[in-house]
């Protein structure tokens, strides 16, 4: 009698217990993973003392897991073992009862062939009898072989079940390992994705850091314009006033030199051009002050469109990205291959 099992129908076992109640517990999924790994490099038997030897190896690297979860997911795998030698007690009853059976019917039959004999010795008259007995051997044989012929389909068809159980289970292992490695590949490539979109969204910063600093070297080399410009005027306008006051002191150095009343008269025009001068000069520095002031306005009012419209640029941007990105996510969900795997986590 066999007391090992395989595999297959040990992490079966463990799968439909943590599964049972159609919710998976965090420390009964690592507890399962760990074991199924220490399975795949068994290189061993399968039977009770080493697996439960490599249960208790994988409950030592699974700290979360209750002593009563370990307990109840021992019982049942050791209830496997059990319930084995209980099928294979089973059969071997079965298989003593048939032999028994042969046995008796083949000491009957035999006692019935030395009857027969004996009777044949004695009397040829006994011949029908020998005859009849010779049927009801022969209906005994039929018997015991129709018998040994259910006992064996019975068998047949046990290993048929065990056999077709072992291959739905490797099936589903296998969708569970397909189902990981996928699950792998689309978290490797949402990283992808997210570090192509990190990439896109600094060259795109760097790209509006360097043409804002552009724009404000521009206006630093405007700005720096006018005040040269305005430097300009202003030099322009001190030689000037200076020229008038040479002339002035100039027309009184030659009044000096003429009458009183010429002095008088030539001192009332030169405060009129003076006057008149000063004149000019507010007016020209008004107008100079407007157009600076106009300059500014229109370089104020330019910027704020470039920065309006390069805002509303990049809020543009960003929503065709988050609209190409919303239609791949859900072109990706669409094309999705789905393979369940053990139930997801509880949230």
């Amino acid at each position: 009698m066999t007391d090992q099992l395989n595999m297959t129908e040990i992490m079966t076992v463990v799968q439909d217990f943590i599964t049972s109640d159609g919710q998976i517990i965090p420390a009964q999924r690592d507890y399962y993973r760990i074991l199924r790994n220490k399975m795949n490099h068994h290189t061993g038997l399968f039977n009770e003392p080493e697996v439960e030897l490599l249960m208790i190896d994988a409950r030592s690297e699974v700290l979360e897991l209750s002593d009563e979860d370990y307990d109840a997911i021992y019982n049942v795998v050791m209830e496997r073992f059990g319930l084995s030698k209980k099928l294979e007690e089973e059969a071997r009853l079965r298989a003593e009862l048939v032999e028994k059976e042969r046995l008796r019917k083949e000491a009957e039959l035999k006692a019935r062939a030395e009857a027969i004999a004996q009777a044949k010795a004695e009397a040829e008259a006994k011949a029908s009898a020998e005859a009849a007995l010779r049927a009801q051997i022969e209906e005994a044989e039929r018997l015991v072989e129709e018998a040994n012929q259910r006992a064996q389909a019975e068998e047949e068809a046990r290993k048929q079940a065990e056999e077709e159980a072992r291959q739905k289970a490797q099936a589903r292992l296998r969708a569970e390992e397909i189902a990981q490695i996928e699950e792998e590949a689309r978290l490797k490539a949402e990283e992808n994705a997210r570090i192509k979109a990190e990439e896109d969204a600094r060259i795109k910063a760097a790209e509006e850091a360097r043409i804002k600093a552009e724009e404000e070297a521009r206006l630093d080399e405007e700005n720096e314009q006018r005040r040269l410009e305005a430097e300009r005027l202003r030099l322009k306008e001190e030689q000037r006033i200076n020229e008038i006051n040479e002339a002035h002191q100039k027309m009184v150095d030659d009044a000096i030199r003429i009458t009183e009343e010429q002095k008088m008269e030539e001192e009332k025009r030169l405060a009129q051009e003076i006057e008149q001068a000063q004149k000019l000069a507010n007016e020209s520095r008004r107008l100079e002050e407007a157009e600076a002031k106009r300059i500014a306005d229109e370089q104020s009012r330019i910027a704020k469109e470039e920065a309006a419209a390069s805002i509303a640029k990049k809020e543009a941007e960003d929503a065709e990205e988050a609209a190409r990105l919303t239609a791949e996510a859900a072109e990706e969900a669409a094309n999705a291959k789905i393979i369940p795997d053990l139930p997801p986590l509880d949230e």
